[in-house]
């Protein structure tokens, strides 16, 4: 992720069927919403101009999401 903006690695992963396992959830809309409200926003810009809501997107989804990673390592590309 480095250098990418938090909304941009959110849109681009949510279309990614293992990063949507990992939501619980189907398809990219699904995925979009769920993020929303783990994070407690309205918009995924708002991981790009909040920090608060970027400290929670950090811990609950990108953190999580790279530990769900190396948990189940043949889930992902």
């Amino acid at each position: 992720m480095a250098g990418q903006r938090p909304c941009l690695w959110t849109v681009l992963q949510c279309k990614q069927q293992d990063f949507q396992q990992f939501l619980g959830v189907d398809g990219e809309e699904a995925a979009a919403r769920r993020v929303k409200e783990v994070c407690e926003i309205g918009s995924r810009a708002e991981l790009d101009r909040d920090a608060a809501a970027q400290a929670r997107w950090d811990e609950r989804i990108r953190r999580a999401y790279l530990n769900y990673q190396k948990q189940h390592p043949t889930n992902h590309q």
